[in-house]
């Protein structure tokens, strides 16, 4: 006769969360098929709030000196190793837990490169790396301004390129969505930035990537903005959709994950376009002194 197996209850959440599954209990029962929308939408905002708050506290924190940035650095790369391998061992998982896994796996993915880039690791040609004056925007000044990110852009794109690898064809799908979303709203901040924005956010670079400055538009909102809101918004209230209709376990809880990440997006391009200063970090930048 089959025994149901023993589902060990002293676990704490966070440990169900981000343990990496044996490949045998890939098919397993997975109890989040039972959740409520409710508390899909529930476990989505805690996983990726939480994340985007922590994390990029963390990178502004370890720019504080030479010495936390190489620890960032090796502290980053360990927990990209992590994350490739759960999104791995979980791509043919097709429950909402594995969802979740997959989605911070791509995302240890994506602190690696944010933290190989404010660490000043991963920049342009050195040559490049100085303040220039200011100018108004022109196709000379994008390639200039591209150039001097050449190796952060192209360190996302490996990023992309390696997730898109180990999960093309699989049933778990998650993390590869939601590596492109985190790359499509960078993308769209730094081109928004680039054309003009009321509040480009002047003082989060740490010294080393201060001449990136000098890319910053004119402190005016610029035609692009409403337009990018605009698709950002679109796109999250479709993912809002899906995840209010799919039956599905796995692409419930996946795009849930999506809408709230798109949630977040809107609210970064929106407040570029507002004169506010928002204190989420400020703890962090404490910490980094300067």
């Amino acid at each position: 006769m089959h025994e149901t197996p023993v589902v060990n209850r002293t676990a704490w959440p966070w440990q169900s969360l981000v343990r990496v599954r044996h490949p045998s209990m890939l098919h397993d029962t997975d109890i989040a098929t039972r959740d409520t929308t409710l508390r899909v939408a529930l476990r989505s905002l805690v996983v990726v709030v939480f994340f985007w708050w922590s994390a990029t506290g963390v990178i502004f924190a370890l720019e504080r000196s030479p010495g936390t940035r190489l620890l960032g650095l090796v502290l980053a790369s360990a927990m990209a190793v992590w994350g490739a391998w759960l999104l791995y061992l979980e791509r043919d998982r097709g429950t909402a837990s594995g969802a979740r896994r997959t989605f911070l796996g791509a995302a240890f993915l994506w602190t690696w490169v944010q933290v190989a880039f404010y660490g000043g690791w991963l920049v342009g040609p050195t040559s490049l790396m100085v303040p220039i004056p200011a100018e108004s925007p022109s196709w000379s000044l994008a390639v200039r301004a591209v150039l001097s990110m050449f190796w952060y852009q192209l360190a996302m794109l490996a990023v992309l390129a390696i997730t898109g690898v180990l999960t093309a064809r699989r049933a778990n799908r998650a993390g590869w969505w939601a590596l492109v979303l985190f790359w499509a709203t960078h993308q769209a901040a730094s081109i928004n930035i680039f054309f003009g924005v009321e509040n480009p956010g002047r003082g989060f670079f740490p010294q080393p990537l201060t001449y990136l400055e000098s890319y910053f538009g004119p402190q005016r909102n610029s035609w692009l903005l409403p337009i990018s809101v605009a698709l950002l918004l679109l796109f999250t209230l479709r993912t809002i959709v899906h995840a209010l209709r799919d039956r599905s376990p796995l692409r419930r809880q996946g795009m849930m994950l999506l809408s709230v990440l798109g949630v977040l997006g809107v609210l970064e391009l929106a407040v570029l376009g507002m004169p506010v200063s928002l204190p989420f970090w400020d703890a962090f930048l404490a910490v980094r002194g300067y």
